[in-house]
């Protein structure tokens, strides 16, 4: 049996992160009352969200971790764009 992933769960294969400590002050902290629409059209309140269990694939899809290419190219050349 496949084990389920969890939002919460990062794959074993993700590369790596640089923690600036930009985000040190969320630690513990609770997400506001922010309503936003499904996909199924339901609205969904994030801070009344628990650890969802993640689809099938959803690793393969670009992005769904929180960073698309187009974000990391961003990151990567941030210094070329400001010159």
């Amino acid at each position: 049996m496949k084990p389920t992933l969890k939002v919460s769960e990062l794959p074993a294969n993700l590369p790596a992160s640089t923690d600036d400590g930009a985000c040190d002050h969320l630690v513990g902290r609770k997400l506001p009352a922010v309503e936003l629409a499904s996909s199924t059209g339901r609205i969904v309140n994030m801070s009344r969200e628990g650890d969802s269990v993640l689809p099938d694939n959803w690793d393969s899809i670009p992005g769904a971790r929180g960073c698309t290419p187009q974000s990391c190219s961003i990151r990567d050349h941030q210094h070329e764009l400001a010159d």
